[in-house]
């Protein structure tokens, strides 16, 4: 998938989670504002799905997004990235405060209205302006590689190793302390023989 359309549906995704929290998502949401509002427990358990997007959204565009950006040299694109970094910055706080918040619904709805608000603001500016110039920037097949590098992180999170663009890696052979330190020896023994030979 094009890293940009992935993205796009990150933000649809936390669009239709902020809808739902306010009872108006999809049909469930219809029967809900038909039957009453939506739970104290469901609304949590939508706060927490909010969060956990937002997390691994802002991950996969720190970790990899935005570094492919700031690699093209476009001075527009990286003054773009400087100000979503900074957004970012909001909105983690804002989720930090949302995951504290214990039994208070004014609070808690207080806390997502501005957290809908930032993120929309965020996730438009994105839409309109980020996303449209990179289209004209970064071939085809580059959008497409970054986006098979963005969900293989999205799967499986910062242990996978898909932490940064791939490289070649060398391979390591793990050696004990004891034969660490025998290698160490023997090198040292050999890179005399040469010198002297």
């Amino acid at each position: 998938m094009d890293a940009i359309e992935l993205l796009t549906d990150d933000h649809n995704k936390v669009r239709a989670l902020f809808k739902e929290f306010a009872g108006g998502g999809g049909v469930t949401g219809l029967v809900r504002r038909a039957v009453g509002s939506v739970s104290a427990a469901e609304r949590r358990k939508i706060v927490n799905q909010v969060c956990k997007e937002l997390e691994v959204h802002t991950r996969i565009e720190e970790k990899l997004f935005y570094p492919a950006v700031n690699a093209l040299g476009d001075r527009e694109l990286t003054k773009q990235v400087t100000e979503a970094l900074r957004e970012h910055g909001k909105v983690k706080q804002e989720i930090a405060g949302l995951r504290e918040v214990r039994g208070d619904e004014d609070d808690l709805e207080d806390r997502m209205t501005q957290l809908e608000n930032d993120v929309e603001h965020h996730a438009t500016e994105e839409e309109n302006e980020m996303f449209p110039r990179l289209g004209e920037l970064m071939p085809a097949d580059e959008r497409q590689d970054l986006g098979r590098q963005m969900q293989a992180l999205k799967r499986h999170g910062p242990r996978s190793g898909a932490s940064g663009p791939r490289k070649p890696t060398k391979q390591r052979r793990t050696v004990s302390k004891a034969g660490s330190s025998r290698a160490r020896g023997r090198g040292r023994t050999q890179a005399r023989s040469r010198r002297s030979g």
